[in-house]
């Protein structure tokens, strides 16, 4: 599993808080709303991501479907198997992009197995923090220590 922190009111790329500061302020309210927050986390991919990735690391592929919040049923599976740290409480404002079904990723919106194409993560959108958790162990080697 590699973790990235993001801190929106610090970015890597200040085109990022320039371009995006009206959508971060959105998702920083107490009003949470799935469509502004995808629009965060696929913007803060591609915008914030790939500064803290090597090359070879398929950052594009965390945008290929949507993410949805993660259920607390999901949240203790992927615990209890170890793909998500202990110390880690789940709330509401975590979002996955996949499916969790047998021990297994799903592609939600395909209903096949999600590691053929794709990279599995959560993400923690936290006040004015973005935390990704990537869970495939082969992709984790690609992120630069912080």
């Amino acid at each position: 599993m590699g973790k990235i922190i993001i801190y929106l009111n610090n970015p890597k790329s200040k085109y990022f808080i320039t371009q995006n500061k009206e959508l971060v302020k959105r998702c920083s309210s107490d009003i949470q709303d799935i469509n502004t927050d995808n629009e965060l986390i696929i913007k803060v991919i591609n915008d914030e991501l790939i500064l803290y990735v090597e090359e070879e690391f398929m950052y594009f592929n965390l945008c290929e479907t949507n993410y949805n919040i993660i259920s607390q049923n999901t949240f203790v599976e992927l615990q209890k198997n170890k793909l998500l740290p202990q110390f880690l409480q789940y709330c509401d404002n975590m979002y996955v992009n996949f499916d969790y079904e047998n021990d297994k990723f799903i592609n939600s919106e395909l209903g096949e197995n999600y590691l053929k194409n794709n990279i599995p993560c959560l993400v923690h959108l936290d006040k004015n923090i973005v935390i990704f958790y990537i869970l495939d162990e082969d992709d984790s080697s690609f992120i630069i220590p912080q």
